[in-house]
């Protein structure tokens, strides 16, 4: 396969090859798994504004993997790679393990999904088919194939930590399991209720929160730390997100189809990355406040 990749795209071959290796930090177990749910963010939104926004379709009528499959499998290798080189294979084993059991929490909201569109084959047959369900896991799977490479690649860097990583990692984490839980306890009934959206601002509040103490511990510069962070989950945003909003809220103008309680929701990466800096803006005030004083 890889030769294949090769052939068809000798260019980015070459250019990855030129590419300088990676570097890492060996750190403790916990902190490399957030570090691998960090890179996974920061690949797989990489890969999604390449493909979506730079990349113009293909107009031959080879089929093509949609970018959040490209992605996926991109984030998965990277992850992998990244907890291997910084925690070894319990690193490895702790952000499998999570991986799964964030897809077992969502798994009660996906059946209520089901429940509820079982008069509608056809508009759940890609959510609730057990084989459709497996064949999309082909990107995870291709992406751990792909990560026996990366870890060739990704090289141990100096020091102890990867702070950027960890903190977009803890952020990740806490939404993806917090997502599954909410999921879980409203189902998708309660999808049109306004608890629904405000429950996903608060998610994003506390997950920002959590990605700013993060950072406030394990970095030395902070706000550089942070902008990096805030570039990557905001810059993807903004680029995909936004313009898919306001279409939508386009062709649902004089309708009741948008509330605000779902515009809240939909700039909910904002409050959460508004809820980081506040961490951390306190926190260097508390630092100068007595030094001012004395």
């Amino acid at each position: 396969m890889l030769d294949g990749l090769r052939r068809e795209f000798p260019e980015v071959v070459t250019l990855v090859g030129r590419l300088p290796h990676p570097r890492v930090g060996r750190a403790p177990v916990f902190w490399s798994v957030m570090a691998a749910f960090g890179a996974a963010l920061f690949v797989s939104a990489l890969v999604t504004i390449l493909f979506s926004v730079l990349l113009r379709p293909s107009s031959s009528g080879t089929p093509f993997p949609a970018p959040f499959e490209l992605a996926r499998l991109a984030g998965t290798a990277a992850a992998l790679g990244v907890a291997w080189t910084a925690g070894g294979p319990r690193a490895v084993a702790g952000y499998v393990g999570l991986v799964i059991v964030e897809s077992l929490l969502g798994l009660p909201s996906r059946i209520r999904f089901c429940e509820m569109a079982g008069a509608d084959p056809p508009f759940a047959v890609n959510a609730c088919s057990m084989s459709r369900y497996l064949i999309g896991l082909w990107p995870q799977l291709l992406g751990a194939g792909l990560a026996l490479a990366l870890v060739r690649w990704v090289r141990a860097g100096p020091g102890d930590r990867n702070p950027a990583l960890e903190g977009a990692g803890v952020f990740t984490l806490v939404q993806g399991v917090g997502g599954a839980i909410i999921g879980a306890a409203f189902g998708p009934a309660a999808a049109g209720s306004p608890e629904w959206p405000l429950s996903f601002v608060l998610l994003a509040v506390a997950a920002g929160i959590s990605a700013g103490f993060t950072i406030l511990r394990r970095a030395t510069r902070m706000w550089r730390t942070m902008g990096i962070v805030a570039l990557v989950i905001l810059g993807e945003y903004m680029l995909l997100s936004v313009p898919l909003f306001l279409s939508q809220v386009l062709q649902a103008r004089g309708t009741s189809l948008v509330g605000p309680f779902d515009v809240l929701a939909y700039f909910s990466p904002v409050f959460a990355m508004a809820a980081a800096a506040a961490v951390l803006y306190i926190a260097t005030a508390r630092r100068v406040t007595p030094a001012a004083g004395a």
